[in-house]
C-alpha cells in the first residue's frame, strides 16, 4: 500500500473549500477523463454511508473506483471539517483522510491517502504515491478554484 499527502492552502472559507471538495458534480466536471457514475449528490447530502462510483478511463478502456464515506463532519466555526472515504473497487483500494482547517487567510486542505492499484507490486509504491499525488494535488487545486 503506498502513502501520499497533499496539503493545500485556499484563501476560501473552510465552510467553502469542504463543499468544493466534496462536490461530487464538480468531480464530474473538472477531473479529466473522469465521470462519476453512481451516487452524484450535492456536498450537504453526502452522510456516512454515502456510496459513489467514479469511473476513470477512455471509452471501453477504464475503471470503477468505488468508495464509501464512512465519516463525515463539515467543519463548524473554528473546528475543521473531517471525513473518512473508504476505496473499495476492482482496481483501486485503501482509504483517504480529509481534513479542511481554518486559517486567518482562509483554510487549509489536507488530503492523506493510502491506495493500492491491483497488480502493482508493492516494491512499485513509490510511483503509485507520486503520480497519485500529482494527480489528486492537480484535481483538489482544480476543485477549490471553480465557482
Amino acid at each position: 500500500m503506498a502513502t501520499f499527502r497533499v496539503l493545500l492552502p485556499s484563501p476560501l472559507p473552510a465552510d467553502e473549500a469542504w463543499r468544493r471538495v466534496l462536490d461530487l458534480r464538480a468531480h464530474d466536471r473538472l477531473i479529466p477523463l473522469t465521470r462519476v457514475t453512481r451516487g452524484m449528490v450535492p456536498p450537504d447530502e453526502l452522510g456516512p454511508g454515502s456510496r459513489f462510483v467514479a469511473r476513470t478511463g477512455v471509452g471501453l478502456v477504464g475503471f470503477d473506483d468505488a468508495m464509501v464515506l464512512d465519516e463525515v463532519t463539515p467543519p463548524t466555526g473554528a473546528e475543521p471539517g473531517t471525513a473518512r472515504i473508504r476505496k473499495e473497487g476492482k482496481v483501486i483500494r485503501g482509504s483517504i483522510e480529509l481534513v479542511v482547517m481554518t486559517r486567518a487567510s482562509g483554510s487549509v486542505v489536507d488530503w492523506r491517502q493510502e491506495i493500492r492499484v491491483l497488480g502493482v507490486p508493492r516494491a512499485l509504491g513509490w510511483l503509485v504515491a507520486g503520480a497519485s499525488r500529482a494527480a489528486y494535488g492537480m484535481a483538489l487545486r482544480r476543485l477549490l478554484a471553480h465557482d
